[in-house]
């Protein structure tokens, strides 16, 4: 079995390249330990993921207006179409994949998955939509959502309730499966989650009264999101705030940066983190050390905001404390606290 991968894994986060890891288990399952693997990617120079029978092809197209471009992108063509006509199976994934908006010097997103649905439908390649995730508002981008997902060899599974309505809407029928990552882990864990708070209520006061003396305390934290910071600044000042009043009760911390963005340095986790450490802390640097830290138990407790985070605690038996900062972590929370 020859199966392609038109997935998200780029940019050295290690949510997404755990859910390819994991979705390729769910695929070998279903289709054999045989199957071979070629994954799309933006960053194919630098996969989590290390197997003999999975091969990484870059994107086609790639930054199409820049002239210097050229060569590069009639080499990922010609690699695009030969991989679709090589393959048994079309796997287009991405925990939020089909959204209109997003910074990139080629086509807008929908755009470019009108384009590749255009050749797979030209092949008459039987596609499976893995765990989707659909963002549109206008008129306009519902109807590309429709020519995307409206293949009869297509069978589709999305990872939210709002992406189920909108395709349900269209009458394209769809089933809401849970993130990959979940069997990261199929042992059972004793865990418990510690509290539960949005992001934007969130108080160092609202801890939990329960001694840290000894316990290292994992933090896993993005940028931008305490909605209730003013600014930049003070978002610093008030995690700080935090960080110290965990260390008054004996807690060693240790920074988890779930984000190592290669050209953004608003969505590079270890860049904002860094900006925490002292000396009485230690930052993880690279994701292989983030995914020990959790498959280790390296840790006590996990403040998690990160959505994987807060699904690697869970599976591999680490207290949680969640501050939840967007409808995909209330999502996994509401499906944790059952």
């Amino acid at each position: 079995m020859n199966i392609s991968i038109l997935a998200s894994v780029w940019c050295q986060n290690l949510g997404d390249e755990l859910i390819l890891k994991n979705e390729i288990q769910l695929l070998r399952e279903r289709y054999g330990q045989d199957t071979v693997f070629r994954v799309f990617s933006y960053d194919p120079q630098n996969p989590f993921l290390k197997d003999e029978y999975v091969s990484y092809r870059e994107y086609f197209p790639v930054g199409i207006k820049d002239i210097s471009n050229l060569g590069r992108n009639i080499k990922n063509a010609a690699s695009f179409f030969v991989t679709l006509m090589w393959s048994d199976l079309i796997v287009i994934w991405g925990w939020g994949l089909f959204y209109e908006t997003e910074v990139q010097s080629t086509r807008s997103p929908l755009d470019l998955w009108v384009y590749r649905m255009k050749w797979i439908r030209v092949l008459q390649k039987p596609v499976l939509f893995f765990g989707v995730g659909i963002d549109v508002q206008t008129e306009l981008e519902i109807k590309k959502i429709q020519k995307i997902f409206s293949y009869k060899k297509a069978e589709i599974t999305v990872r939210d309730m709002q992406s189920f309505f909108i395709l349900n809407e269209l009458g394209i029928s769809a089933e809401v499966i849970d993130d990959p990552v979940f069997i990261d882990h199929d042992s059972e864990s004793k865990w418990q989650i510690l509290l539960i708070q949005s992001v934007k209520d969130f108080s160092p006061k609202n801890l939990p009264k329960y001694s840290l003396l000894g316990q290292r305390v994992g933090v896993a934290l993005r940028q931008g999101y305490m909605t209730h910071a003013k600014s930049p600044e003070l978002e610093i000042l008030m995690i700080e705030e935090f960080l110290s009043l965990l260390e008054e009760k004996w807690a060693h911390i240790v920074l988890l940066p779930h984000s190592f963005h290669q050209s953004d340095s608003k969505a590079n986790d270890y860049v904002f983190l860094e900006k925490f450490l002292k000396e009485s802390r230690e930052i993880k640097t690279t994701m292989a050390e983030v995914y020990e830290v959790y498959t280790g138990k390296q840790i006590d407790i996990c403040i998690a905001m990160r959505l994987h985070s807060i699904i690697l605690s869970y599976v591999y038996g680490i207290q949680i404390i969640a501050l939840s900062y967007s409808q995909k972590t209330d999502q996994v929370l509401k499906k944790l606290s059952k």
